[in-house]
């Protein structure tokens, strides 16, 4: 996703990844579409799967969606107004002043955000606009107490696998620099209505899960995964996460 040392956490699950990641409100990319005036380009940063470059096609006439994976391009959904490329977030390769809004889902915390707010400023149009999130852990508030409670212990599990960037995410975003003329957003939530095995799929995605694989952890996210399968039973459940959001205009 972004520098000339980038770590590399999703290419070998990448056709997971296009399978498991939930969507984004539809609500969402409306918002979005509300912070520009010009609705000709838009740039779709570290678009993974291209979940977010789907989203804004009804609003802009072409996405130029960039990943530095080849492996995640290569399982992007295709649609006739994304332009998909291999690309660092420090060098898109876009032309000077040429986009109207840039977005960044889920990944911001992955960058040298120094470089990448430089490349932000080159390709932005005058009044362009960016909008950059995350978003928290998933939450069942109507499961048993049963999954809760293994969701959470799930979480302490891999604690100490985490990425430090991912860090950024539990500070909800806050802390990350944003040297934007920020605008007050309103709150989004991302849902859906899942089977234990779409859970248990989603969470092989995580870049902790994948590294605590690596140390040959197999037994314990097994072991989680039997616990779940029971607790869980055959009933699709609400999991929902809360959308950190920031934007603001780029060059004022």
């Amino acid at each position: 996703m972004a520098t000339s040392s980038f770590k590399d956490y999703f290419s070998k699950q990448a056709s997971d990844y296009a399978k498991y990641r939930p969507h984004y409100p539809e609500a969402l990319f409306a918002y979005l579409a509300t912070l520009t005036t010009n609705h000709k380009t838009a740039w779709d940063c570290a678009t993974g799967n291209g979940q977010v470059a789907i989203g804004l096609t009804p609003y802009f006439q072409t996405i130029y969606a960039t990943d530095a994976s080849a492996t995640q391009i290569a399982n992007a959904f295709p649609h006739d107004r994304i332009h998909y490329s291999v690309a660092p977030a420090r060098d898109s390769g876009l032309p000077d002043r040429s986009m109207d809004l840039i977005t960044v889902g889920l990944a911001l915390h992955w960058f040298d955000l120094e470089a990448f707010y430089t490349e932000v400023r080159r390709v932005a149009k005058p009044q362009g606009a960016i909008a950059v999130w995350g978003t928290g852990m998933p939450a069942m508030p109507t499961a048993p107490q049963t999954v809760q409670q293994l969701l959470k212990e799930f979480d302490q599990m891999i604690q100490p696998f985490k990425p430090p960037q991912v860090q950024l995410l539990d500070e909800e975003y806050r802390t990350i620099p944003f040297p934007f003329e920020e605008v007050v957003t309103p709150s989004f939530t991302r849902t859906a209505a899942w089977t234990v095995d779409q859970y248990i799929g989603y969470v092989s995605t995580w870049s902790a899960t994948q590294l605590l694989a690596e140390q040959q952890r197999w037994g314990a996210i097994a072991h989680f995964s039997d616990e779940l399968q029971q607790a869980w039973g055959k009933t699709p459940r609400t999991v929902e996460w809360a959308i950190y959001l920031r934007a603001g205009r780029i060059n004022p």
